[in-house]
């Protein structure tokens, strides 16, 4: 069994605002194993994100992270809990053992600076070399991410690089100080197919390379299969089912997951009378008080019982799902 390298336990992440609380994360827990590709997937407003920040204690006021949840680091033979750190101690693991690669890499370069700065900044930070040292490891981390004439391209501001660019110039800054963990926040999303196919192919190489793990965040499940080792499908901040990427896309158990694979354009659907399906409804407002299942309202199989109360997290054959139907 492979080791864990990141454990997550009873996360939940409030928002305090002038009239209410709106819950985010709502209780959830899991784990990343070392060298694993782990994706977690749901619909916008699904609580991926926050998740994410939360584990790099990125969240701001009015929000907040609640102290009971644990956030377990493998630090040596121990773990440290991220969630008790000081902001000084966090600085110390952000970009260090922890990168995060952010969902829009135009609006996370300084527009005033050369890009080839500003990807060796995080040597600095850390105190692994010089100016002029964290320089010359920027391009050579530039020519590892696949960046043409990388002497040149260090010289460049963000305006003048396109988004499959920006974005693997965002990657050379994530991977610079060989981080334990990867979290790559929709890193695709606003790239067309034959980049995205680049961007998911260029993860895996240095995944494989360095050994680092990633939490790979998207929602798009057509995406992930051949590409991730384990899959949580999340919605309205809970975890909904968790197993095997091929066992979750092949045989899906709870009905969210279903209806999002039945979402999934399929080649020659349009040919004849097949109409593309859309789940029904939408994402419930995280402030929203929800008695029963979250998914209740949109799920074609919802009885009494799903209105009621919430059903628990059952695990069989390494696989979880929130289902009171999923093994009946």
């Amino acid at each position: 069994m492979k080791e864990k390298i990141l454990e997550v336990k009873d996360l939940t992440t409030r928002f305090y605002m002038v009239d209410r609380e709106v819950t985010a994360v709502d209780s959830l827990s899991f784990s990343l194993c070392s060298h694993e590709i782990l994706a977690i997937i749901g619909e916008s407003g699904s609580g991926k994100s926050v998740t994410n920040l939360s584990i790099m204690k990125l969240i701001d006021e009015p929000g907040k992270v609640l102290p009971e949840s644990q956030i377990l680091l493998k630090s040596g033979d121990h773990y440290i809990d991220l969630n008790k750190l000081s902001e000084k101690e966090m600085e110390m693991i952000r970009g260090n053992r922890i990168s995060m690669i952010f969902q829009e890499p135009s609006a996370s370069f300084n527009p005033l600076f050369r890009l080839g700065g500003q990807v060796g900044e995080s040597l600095r930070l850390h105190g692994k070399g010089s100016k002029e040292d964290a320089y010359k490891a920027a391009l050579e981390l530039l020519e590892q991410v696949h960046i043409p004439n990388s002497k040149m391209r260090a010289q460049d501001y963000p305006f003048q690089m396109s988004g499959g660019m920006l974005q693997r110039m965002m990657i050379a800054q994530a991977l610079a100080c060989h981080p334990d963990i990867l979290i790559a926040d929709e890193p695709t999303t606003a790239l067309d197919v034959t980049t995205q196919a680049q961007i998911l192919g260029l993860l895996k190489e240095k995944q494989k390379e360095t050994g680092m793990s990633i939490i790979f965040i998207t929602h798009d499940l057509a995406l992930v299969e051949d590409f991730c080792d384990r899959i949580i499908i999340l919605y309205a901040g809970s975890l909904m089912e968790e197993g095997p990427a091929r066992d979750v896309i092949s045989n899906p158990m709870h009905p969210y997951t279903k209806d999002l694979l039945r979402s999934i354009p399929k080649p020659g659907m349009f040919k004849g009378q097949d109409t593309l399906f859309a789940i029904p409804g939408k994402v419930p407002d995280p402030g929203q008080i929800i008695q029963g299942c979250p998914y209740a309202k949109r799920c074609r199989f919802c009885t009494a019982e799903c209105m009621e109360s919430k059903p628990l997290i059952i695990e069989k054959n390494g696989r979880k799902v929130r289902c009171f139907h999923a093994y009946s």
